[in-house]
């Protein structure tokens, strides 16, 4: 498929935005793309026409509010995703803990929405984030049930994710990011996979009975998303 040039910069100029975590000057970030300042002005300036990318006072370019507004409404597009909204804010409404929902896209495995728990130690990755097959519960589930839309993995990795079918979840612990836990099950609707609900929390909050507490509430929250997927489904 022929690619755009121009579309190609803008993405990079974006995801450097992103990646930065705040905001950069026009110089910085030509400088971390390896572009011409005046190339990047131009790209900037359309960008902000559209409020995809905005500037501060002091002129530091940063990502737009039309960025939310198209990320939102590709969210509310999605069947998936929309239907796991509500059981994501209810799992973590009664477990405390961030739930968020992992599904393939385009080749890849990606966080699609996040309920944040109430306790004082929250962590979980970011809306938008990729997610690593081999080495995360959420990667090991798609391996044993959906294969194709993630491609291969080694034979033990493999080994591992039909053991976390059988098992109907898998656990995370520490494999990903470090001092984070996750345990994630599948959603299964009309005989297919349409993602994973993961449950995140730092190692030392998930010992123990709220281990098993955190298996219990994750399960019931891909339940209910596939109830509801299939409810959708008969429309």
């Amino acid at each position: 498929m022929e690619r755009s040039g121009t579309v190609d910069k803008a993405v990079r100029a974006l995801e450097a935005l992103s990646e930065g975590g705040g905001s950069a000057s026009l110089s910085e970030l030509a400088g971390r793309l390896g572009m011409p300042k005046a190339t990047l002005h131009r790209l900037l300036a359309s960008l902000a026409a559209h409020a995809l990318v905005e500037q501060d006072g002091e002129g530091r370019y940063r990502l737009g509010v039309g960025l939310i507004r198209l990320g939102l409404g590709a969210q509310g597009l999605d069947a998936v995703a929309r239907v796991a909204r509500p059981e994501l804010e209810r799992a973590a409404r009664a477990f405390g803990e961030t739930f968020f929902l992992v599904a393939a896209r385009a080749g890849r495995l990606v966080v699609l929405d996040k309920a944040e728990g109430t306790g004082l130690l929250r962590a979980a990755p970011t809306v938008g984030a990729e997610v690593p097959v081999d080495v995360t519960a959420s990667g090991r589930l798609y391996l044993a049930h959906a294969p194709e839309l993630v491609g291969g993995a080694d034979p033990a990795t493999l080994r591992a994710a039909r053991r976390a079918a059988k098992r109907g979840y898998d656990v995370n612990a520490g494999e990903w990011i470090d001092g984070l836990t996750v345990i994630a099950a599948p959603v299964l609707a009309r005989g297919s996979l349409h993602g994973c609900v993961a449950c995140a929390a730092a190692a030392q909050s998930l010992r123990g009975d709220r281990h098993d507490a955190a298996v219990h509430h994750t399960r019931d929250a891909a339940e209910r998303v596939a109830r509801a997927l299939q409810g959708e489904c008969r429309r």
